[in-house]
């Protein structure tokens, strides 16, 4: 047997994690991409009053989210209605619903002994199931940006692929983030369940502080307590900028949160 088959068998875990959610991952991609066919589809039907809206000052009501006055022009309406709030917040809270679960419903439905007669450390099952997520996250983020890129063509609007690139692409340390907060509580939780509420309710809550922070200036600082504020799509979307600091900072919360689950989970006491 080649050294490269042995490293891929080694990975059984990951690889039963990719096969145990393909379902999931192909539903949730056809779900975003059909958000993202819709919102690019209405743009042209709404684009007039959306301008209205903008000269009256009646889109003030979307303050706590960035680059709400620019939502009469086609990025800032994707912006909006897509990638502030069903990409940010309801895929941010569907992918910790799953990532809480992973380890949780092992261990309510006491087949947690089964996981573990793998010959394989606990710090490896929390990292294999980690990247056994990975393929889901990337499937479903970049299939809803080829499709509303081929949206943007149908309809004849103006996109920039470089900049709908990096939106996609610096969004992946959020997620990631996400799942490893969610992995977090499912080794915390033993109820599949509970443990997917309480990381709903944080990723809501962090949704939250980030809006308040955007609404009132003097309390901008709990901001900081936002995965949100380290990942802003608007204006990697509408200037290609990227905050590479707030990157940094992703990445650097899910490797650290990884390193505290994987030493939790290797020392807690399992009943089975």
């Amino acid at each position: 047997m080649s050294l490269m088959l042995k490293q891929i068998l080694r990975f059984k875990i990951t690889i039963q994690t990719i096969i145990d959610y393909w379902k999931v991952t192909l539903i949730l991609s056809l779900l975003f991409s059909g958000m993202a066919a819709m919102y690019s589809g209405m743009y042209p039907a709404f684009k007039d009053m959306m301008g209205d809206l903008t000269e009256t000052g009646s889109l003030d009501q979307f303050a706590f989210i960035p680059g709400y006055e620019d939502m009469s022009s086609y990025v800032g309406f994707l912006n909006i209605e897509m990638y502030q709030i069903f990409w940010v917040l309801i895929l941010g809270i569907i992918i910790g619903f799953i990532a809480a679960s992973i380890i949780a419903k092992e261990i309510e439905s006491k087949t947690i002994d089964l996981l573990m007669s793998n010959p394989v450390s606990r710090k490896q099952i929390i990292f294999e199931r980690f990247v056994g997520l990975i393929p889901m996250v990337l499937i479903i983020n970049f299939s809803a940006m080829f499709v509303l890129l081929g949206m943007t063509v149908l309809i004849n609007e103006s996109l920039n692929f470089w900049n709908l690139l990096l939106t996609h692409i610096t969004s992946l340390p959020y997620f990631f983030a996400v799942v490893a907060i969610g992995l977090f509580i499912s080794t915390l939780v033993d109820e599949k369940m509970k443990a997917s509420i309480i990381t709903m309710v944080i990723i809501v809550g962090m949704f939250i502080l980030d809006s308040i922070a955007h609404m009132i200036p003097d309390y901008d600082y709990i901001g900081f307590l936002s995965l949100k504020n380290y990942y802003n799509p608007y204006d990697s979307l509408k200037y290609g900028d990227v905050d590479v600091i707030g990157q940094i900072i992703l990445i650097s919360f899910t490797v650290i949160l990884l390193i505290i689950t994987m030493i939790y989970f290797q020392h807690r006491d399992i009943k089975v």
